[in-house]
């Protein structure tokens, strides 16, 4: 392949996975080299740029997608950048979340009962489509009230913070340790009219200005367990912490984890085999 050509090519995979895997899976994407991720109603496709070792890593990559699911099944093409950007707008369609709608930020809002978020999936940190980002919103909806401080950590696409601001939330402060969570952040804010009131981190060691109104984390439990005892003394008492990203076989490793804490849990929800907790500061 010509420079020229291989410069605007991608290899996308489509991993058809079981349900329990699938946020490790695309987690590890990201590492192998994945540019962005789609997802979808069985699996998701993840998007590599074409290089010398890109194959490799590839086939690393498999290894390791069959270590967590036998049965994964996988299935490579070359894309071009048109093609490429097709792919995102036809699998990328708009979700009701109530009380948002997602949308990506080519269509206009269908719901007018429901509040807008307009994404740009360019990088694919999160659009809403992930049980756990959608339970986090349901959530956000029923505590947010109006002037509270949030605390976002693993921020992503940012797409949890700018539905607290959409929600009044007064300020946002967004953690990750992902430097190309930056400019989607950013990007995300500029498309829904955000400026102020959104301040993003990337670091392993924040600066925080406790106490907190709301704090929301949305991680896998391999990343979650280390950094969360990090963060139970930032929320103000009854103030209220929401937690996803936890498979449903899960949640007494949770109720282990937070007996240390002054979080009661006081909801648990839902969706496939993912959960949500919502947490009241006693």
């Amino acid at each position: 392949m010509n420079d020229d050509l291989r410069q605007n090519s991608w290899i996308t995979l489509s991993v058809t996975i079981n349900t329990q895997q699938r946020e490790l899976a695309m987690e590890e994407a990201f590492q192998a080299g994945a540019l962005g991720v789609v997802e979808q109603e069985d699996g998701f496709e993840a998007s590599f740029s074409f290089d010398d070792a890109v194959q490799e890593r590839l086939i690393q990559y498999a290894q390791r997608l069959r270590v967590l699911d036998p049965d994964v099944n996988l299935d490579q093409r070359n894309v071009d950048w048109e093609n490429w950007n097709a792919t995102w707008q036809e699998y990328f369609q708009p979700l009701v979340i109530e009380p948002f709608e997602i949308l990506p930020e080519w269509r206009s809002p269908e719901h007018p009962d429901c509040i807008p978020i307009f994404i740009r999936p360019a990088m694919a940190f999160g659009t809403g489509t992930h049980e756990t980002t959608g339970l986090c919103l349901q959530l956000l909806g029923q505590v947010i009230d109006g002037d509270e401080r949030v605390l976002d950590v693993g921020t992503g696409s940012g797409i949890l913070g700018i539905a607290a601001l959409k929600l009044g939330a007064r300020q946002v402060d967004g953690i990750d340790i992902d430097p190309l969570v930056s400019e989607n952040v950013r990007e995300n804010l500029e498309i829904n009219d955000l400026g102020a009131g959104f301040k993003l981190q990337i670091t392993d060691d924040p600066v925080l200005a406790p106490p907190y109104d709301v704090l929301v984390v949305n991680m896998i439990r391999k990343n979650l367990f280390p950094v969360l005892p990090r963060y139970f003394d930032q929320v103000r008492k009854a103030g209220t912490v929401i937690i996803s990203g936890l498979l449903t076989e899960e949640s007494g490793m949770l109720d282990h984890l937070l007996s240390e804490s002054r979080w009661q849990i006081e909801e648990r929800t839902t969706h496939n085999d993912w959960m949500a907790c919502r947490c009241r500061v006693i």
